[in-house]
């Protein structure tokens, strides 16, 4: 190999480096265990639960159970042992909301309502309405994970997703001034083939008034299952940065290919 190049390459590798090797967000790891259960005896079902592994210190848990044969067939959401398990009852479909907004009373409050219900609705009318502190989490800088936009993600490590089985994931984002941006998708696994992505860029928002991603307040994430007695896990939550240094090592060597040649033409022309 050409010193030159060898050098040359050797610094290319160095600079993307650090891009690849950004901090880590970790939003939930669910190493601090909650439970939320819904059924004919409560429908819905919320609680907060504070520990380690969660951003802002606490995870809010919201579930609700469409129809079900018995009460004993609900919709259950929990995280125990590092894993968040959504699971839908016999004859059960269901929706689960998670919220992070900091621990307490939330000071400052913006409207969460879960909207696009599918029949039959909630239980209540007013049950899907979800305060949120949009400045609990104190102005946390998303881009310092990956620069922009397009090279940060949410990363969702999915554990099991049912064969066959459909279901609607939601995403939202509030900086501290209010505003929001959402995220939709339906997910699919038909045949036992996952047809989705597990990741989540920030440039896939919904963002009609340019929220501040270096100042967010609070995250949400909700789910509800199209097919009946859905089951599905993840193992985490995390906001990580794309795997730049491909990209520029690639985006790299095209160039310096472009050098190269360039350089040999000119020594032809001299000759």
């Amino acid at each position: 190999m050409n010193m030159k190049f060898s050098l040359t390459l050797a610094a290319l590798v160095a600079f993307a480096a650090p891009a690849a090797m950004a901090a880590t967000i970790v939003v939930d790891d669910f190493t601090t265990p909650g439970a939320v259960f819904s059924n004919g005896g409560g429908n819905p079902d919320t609680a907060a639960f504070a520990g380690p592994g969660i951003l802002g210190g606490e995870r809010y848990m919201w579930v609700s159970t469409d129809t079900f044969p018995a009460p004993a067939f609900g919709t259950q959401f929990e995280a125990s042992g590092g894993g968040l398990n959504f699971t839908n009852g016999t004859g059960a479909r269901g929706q689960a909301v998670l919220v992070y907004d900091g621990p307490g009373t939330p000071a400052t409050t913006t409207p969460f309502t879960f909207k696009d219900l599918p029949q039959p609705p909630f239980a209540s009318s007013t049950s899907a309405d979800i305060p949120v502190n949009v400045t609990g989490l104190g102005g946390v800088d998303l881009l310092a994970v990956g620069g922009t936009t397009a090279s940060t993600k949410f990363s969702f490590e999915l554990n099991s997703f049912d064969a066959g089985g459909s279901l609607d994931f939601y995403a939202y984002a509030f900086d501290q001034s209010g505003r929001i941006a959402t995220y939709f998708e339906n997910l699919t696994n038909p045949g036992g083939q996952i047809s989705f992505s597990t990741d989540l860029r920030l440039d896939q928002f919904n963002d009609p008034s340019g929220i501040d991603w270096t100042d967010i307040g609070a995250l949400a994430f909700a789910v509800e299952s199209r097919t009946f007695e859905f089951d599905g896990a993840i193992g985490s939550i995390s906001v990580v940065p794309l795997p730049a240094s491909a990209f520029l090592l690639l985006g790299g060597l095209g160039g310096l290919a472009g050098m190269s040649s360039a350089a040999r033409r000119r020594r032809r022309r001299q000759a």
